[in-house]
């Protein structure tokens, strides 16, 4: 399996999603009473703080230097036949 980086954003966007499931649930067992007029803008905060949590990361992982590859780096360096 491909390992992944890091991804603010995914994890930001899945808890909130998390809490608005628990909220949910909390409301059909009695435990919470939750009404349109809350969850809509819970769910549209939460994913908007998600997108800024993005445009942070993005922002950071621009910044950093991509090393140049090295000659004759071998298989996988994108030449055609080893030319």
């Amino acid at each position: 399996m491909k390992r992944h980086g890091f991804d603010p954003a995914a994890l930001l966007t899945g808890l909130v999603l998390l809490a608005l499931a628990a909220a949910f649930l909390l409301d059909a067992s009695g435990a919470w009473r939750i009404t349109a007029q809350r969850s809509v803008p819970l769910a549209a905060g939460g994913l908007a703080l998600a997108a800024i949590g993005a445009l942070v990361s993005r922002a950071v992982r621009g910044r950093r230097s991509v090393p140049p590859a090295s000659p004759g780096a071998g298989p996988g360096d994108g030449s055609v036949d080893g030319q």
